[in-house]
């Protein structure tokens, strides 16, 4: 069959050799590197720069290797530049796309990112030495014990990779909101002038309040023309909420030429516009009415942000780029009534972009214009739809996907039919013939995949559209390959309790070089034991097929039995899929507590799993609206998961939904006081 990882690999998937690219310059960091490139270990200082006029950009290239059935699917930077003897701050990440591997078959990939190129300068607020401190992380997918995600990293142990530089020139301006919150009075500022597009900008916390905070409002010069307020780097100090500093845009424009550093959330849209108007931008996330992309580059999100009414790439416009290692902690979420305007195949949101819709019988929604058209027979409710962008999921090489793909939440997945119109950019469709391309989906979000083929394909619009699909909306779904489809294995598995046995059935799409299924039980859902063997049909088939085996007497071996399948290849690869939870007697329940009650910033969860694998808790308010999503690993037996950064919820009834791994859903009311 076609798989995607091998259990108990002989050696550990790793990085193999990778480059820091500072301003075109290439340096290695692991022992692997070599050659005629330097260590970065080996520069203890890149030189001067003046923050004025001068660059320091950042580039990155990574060498994975992979082993058994591993597959790397992600590689990212993650760095921070801090004052040399000062508190080191966050990390910053700087997603390495996949350029290639290094033949037909080869296990060995390369992950390049030399186009953001993000300014180091940008980093800094004024003279003096700077640290520079950075390592490689990866993520792969394996197969063994069941399946899972790790990490793999290129960070000396631990200690990462460090060096220096020095900055010269720029005194950036100060707040001090001496006679008013005008951001256009320059008495506000010191020194006595306002920002420029060429001039840093920090807004520090008063501790005292005696100082109001900044303020931009419509401003408009002697002709009648309006004025923008501008800024290189604003920075935005102190705690979270209203005891920290904050900077509010209540009308007109403010414009950002630098990075834009709010780490703890100061910054207030009530009107007016935000714009990003430089090159390539670092740029903390936030609650934005109305924000434009203009300048190029890259505009690197460093967590979340919320668009409440139109996110619009105006002119060059740029790329938006997420982190995709968290899908509720790191995106760009559109609100109820926000849309997304303006995207080309230069100017797009790369990463994960979400819009959470209500989603009517017969009625076409397109999200906020996300690039996604669903129609559905009957009413999926609430749905969340997630676009991830940059992606590829990998077969047997040449297999793959486009770099795009949807995933469904829906409150009610179980639809009777329903159909979508995918849109793609002629830059994701990643090598495929556009007459090829057809759509898959995936219920596990990744592989195996099922093909759904295509109803139509409009190449000058670039929309593919599948009519009358059956199944579940809860699935992922994307672009692959006709010719050379992507993996498709098991597309189903259950297990349940028939009298005193347990009956297991599953079935298949496709079967490659298959030996047969080895199923295996565990009383913990962690040991698991062989029971038996079921033989394929036939090793190879395009055909679909569906396997039983029983399990007799399973009840006397207690009250919860676990099960999963182990599947063979001929040439001795594996994989493995489940577990499946049965029950005799008496039906076990899954349970859910939640404390305190009343709650004010936080809720913590005791939760009580009978399977182990990805969760999804939902927090509902009064009228049934989902406020907050967490998508936790849960283990099996009893645990706790916090559910933070509640405070800014109205008072009221809310309901805490917990979905697990093993299908049940279990709901808790908790009061905000």
């Amino acid at each position: 069959m076609l798989l995607s990882g091998l259990a108990n690999p002989a050696r550990a998937t790793g990085f193999v050799k990778d480059f820091v690219i500072l301003n075109g310059t290439r340096y290695y960091t692991n022992s692997n590197g070599g050659g005629p490139e330097p260590p970065l270990l080996g520069i203890s200082s890149l030189g001067s720069y003046d923050r004025g006029t001068g660059i320091l950009t950042l580039g990155a290239e990574a060498n994975t290797n992979e082993t058994g059935n591993d597959d790397v699917q992600a590689v990212q930077l993650f760095y921070r530049v801090y004052l040399q003897g000062s508190t080191q701050g966050a990390f910053t990440s700087l997603p390495l796309t996949f350029v290639e591997a290094s033949g037909p078959g080869s296990r060995d990939k390369k992950w390049q990112n030399i186009t953001s190129n993000p300014n180091l300068l940008a980093a800094t607020s004024g003279p003096g030495v700077y640290v520079l401190e950075l390592y490689f992380q990866g993520a792969y997918d394996f197969k063994s014990g069941g399946g899972g995600t790790a990490f793999i990293f290129d960070n000396r142990g631990g200690l990462n990779y460090t060096t220096t530089f020095t900055v010269t020139g720029s005194v950036p301006v100060l707040w001090t909101g001496a006679v008013s919150d005008d951001w256009f009075n320059p008495l506000n500022w010191s020194p006595n002038t306002i920002p420029t597009s060429t001039t840093d900008a920090t807004i520090a916390f008063f501790a005292s309040g005696a100082f109001p905070y900044p303020t931009v409002r419509a401003q408009f010069n002697a002709q009648g023309n309006p004025v923008a307020a501008q800024v290189r780097t604003l920075r935005i100090l102190g705690n979270n909420g209203s005891l920290g500093a904050r900077n509010f845009l209540t009308g007109g424009e403010l414009r950002v030429y630098g990075d834009f550093q709010d780490p703890f959330g100061g910054f207030g849209q009530s009107g007016g516009v935000f714009t990003l108007a430089g090159g390539t931008q670092t740029f903390d996330g936030a609650a934005f009415t109305e924000m434009h992309i203009e300048g190029g580059g890259t505009k690197l999100l460093t967590n979340r942000m919320d668009v409440l009414a139109r996110l619009a790439f105006i002119g060059q416009g740029g790329v938006i780029s997420t982190r995709t290692d968290n899908s509720v902690v790191y995106n760009v979420d559109l609100g109820v009534n926000a849309t997304i305007t303006g995207e080309t195949e230069t100017s797009f949101v790369l990463g994960i972009l979400r819009a959470q819709r209500f989603v009517e019988a017969g009625q076409t929604n397109s999200f906020g214009n996300i690039g996604v058209d669903l129609t559905t027979t009957t009413a999926s409710r609430i749905t969340l739809a997630t676009r991830l962008t940059g992606y590829v999921y990998n077969g047997v090489p040449p297999s793959k996907s486009v770099k795009r793909s949807f995933s469904f939440t829906p409150e009610n997945p179980n639809v009777t039919s329903y159909s979508i119109g995918f849109h793609y950019l002629d830059s994701e469709i990643n090598g495929i013939f556009e007459s090829d391309l057809v759509l898959f989906r995936s219920l596990s979000g990744g592989i195996p995949f099922t093909p759904l083929f295509r109803t139509s394909i409009d190449s000058l619009a670039n929309v593919l559209i599948r009519t009358n699909i059956d199944g579940t909306l809860a699935a992922t779904f994307t672009l692959g390959d006709r010719r050379t489809p992507l993996p498709v294995t098991l597309t189903s598995f259950a297990a349940v309790a028939s009298g005193a046995d347990a009956v297991l059935t599953w079935s298949t799409a496709q079967e490659i070089n298959s030996k047969g299924f080895e199923v295996q039980a565990s009383a913990d859902g962690v040991s698991f034991q062989k029971l038996g063997f079921v033989a394929s049909e036939t090793p190879n088939s395009s055909a679909a097929r569906t396997y039983q085996y029983r399990d007799v007497a399973a009840s006397a071996h207690g009250g919860t039995r676990y099960y999963r399948l182990r599947q063979l290849d001929l040439d001795g690869k594996q994989s493995f899929y489940g577990p499946r939870v049965v029950t005799f007697g008496e039906a076990a329940l899954a349970l859910v507590q939640g404390y305190p009650n009343p709650f004010t910033s936080e809720i913590n969860l005791t939760l009580q799993s009978l399977a182990a694998g990805p969760a999804t808790v939902r927090l509902l308010d009064g009228l049934g609206r989902v406020v907050r999503t967490w998508q936790p690993t849960l283990a099996v037996g009893t645990g706790s998961l916090q559910l933070p950064s509640l405070a800014a919820l109205s008072h009221g009834m809310y309901v805490v939904q917990v979905r697990y791994p093993d299908g049940q859903t279990q709901r808790v009311k908790l009061v905000k006081d």
